[in-house]
């Protein structure tokens, strides 16, 4: 009888740690791949609200000057935006990137490049690489919002999703106008 009772208090113990929820980074599935899609789009936010401040060192049109800027401030407003999306639904992370290791080594390689040829041209060299890599970058955003509405639930994150997406094609665009070939 006696050890009877210590097997079923085992068994209770046992059975009340395997029903402690896990984080949602680790619960795996959607609610695994949404993050990885959210922790994506949140640092392209982050790094395009940054982008701007090569105009400290770097000189370039006013068109150009000016629309970086602005997809600089509006990336920075998507970010803030996003910040308070965990509130809203505890089960959003920002860390949660898990690319494959190459992929994550080649993008890294990737920026590098960029990084450097943008910081070593000159004149319509400089801009036509800083207007591409917006151009690439924006592309990727509205990208990123479309493929996270395709299973948002969350009304209000279904409308920002719906609006970045729709601000970031309007900057492409814009960028794109930039970049015509003139004959």
């Amino acid at each position: 009888m006696y050890i009877r009772g210590y097997v079923i208090l085992i068994v209770i113990a046992m059975t009340g740690c395997s029903s402690t929820p896990k984080p949602p980074s680790e619960n795996g599935g959607m609610f695994r791949e949404r993050n990885e899609g959210f922790s994506l789009l949140y640092k392209l936010m982050s790094d395009e609200s940054k982008v701007g401040g090569i105009f400290i060192i770097k000189s370039a049109s006013e068109p150009v000057k000016g629309l970086v800027k602005e997809i600089g401030a509006a990336c920075d407003g998507a970010k803030k935006q996003m910040d308070g999306f965990p509130e809203l639904n505890n089960r959003i992370e920002y860390d949660v990137p898990d690319l494959p290791k190459l992929e994550q080594e080649s993008r890294d390689l990737e920026a590098k490049a960029d990084t450097k040829d943008l910081l070593t041209s000159t004149g319509n060299t400089f801009q036509l690489r800083l207007v591409f890599t917006q151009a690439q970058a924006m592309a990727y955003a509205k990208n990123l919002c479309d493929a996270l509405i395709a299973d948002e639930d969350d009304p209000q994150i279904k409308q920002f999703l719906t609006a970045l997406s729709l601000q970031c094609a309007g900057f492409q665009q814009r960028l794109m106008d930039l970049l015509t070939v003139k004959t």
